[in-house]
């Protein structure tokens, strides 16, 4: 990571993710270990759903059944403070959870110091395989996320 908006992770790959529950804009709450031992995580960091993040949940819900074939799933966690769930879910109509964190509590937890957004590839069992720590846009491809997914998805099969 050469670029000048990445920062140095929090985590180190091979360490189990930390767990978090969270409200969902469609209601309820999301926890992180609900998936384990059932889909690999893309979970992601966004300061707040502003047009870029915007674009950037709409190419995940367009490569979304690319997401699922591979046994994937995406959780998107805005952590804007100001974020109200009525307003995001019926501008956004995602088909995965859209999460808040406006304290910023699970965030701090995965991002490290200075970042701001995070892409998170976890296998099924929680464990980091990659990451995006960023203090800025662009965010990593959505080929990239799909690519690391299929590729955890293929060696559990093995």
């Amino acid at each position: 990571m050469s670029d000048t908006n990445t920062t140095l992770p929090r985590l180190e790959p091979g360490a189990v993710a930390p767990n978090f529950t969270l409200p969902s804009v469609s209601g309820g709450e999301v926890r992180r270990s609900s998936y384990r031992a059932r889909r690999h995580l893309a979970l992601l960091f966004l300061p707040c759903v502003d047009l870029p993040a915007r674009s950037y949940l709409e190419h995940l819900k367009e490569q979304y059944q690319a997401i699922r074939a591979a046994d994937g799933e995406v959780l998107a966690v805005c952590t804007d403070p100001g974020a109200h769930a009525d307003g995001l879910r019926a501008a956004l109509d995602l088909p995965f959870p859209l999460l808040l964190d406006p304290r910023g509590e699970a965030a701090r937890r995965f991002l490290p110091d200075g970042g701001v957004i995070g892409v998170f590839i976890l296998d099924r069992y929680a464990v980091l395989r990659a990451q995006w720590t960023l203090t800025a846009p662009p965010l990593p491809p959505v080929d990239a996320i799909i690519n690391w997914l299929t590729a955890i998805d293929h060696q559990c099969v093995l």
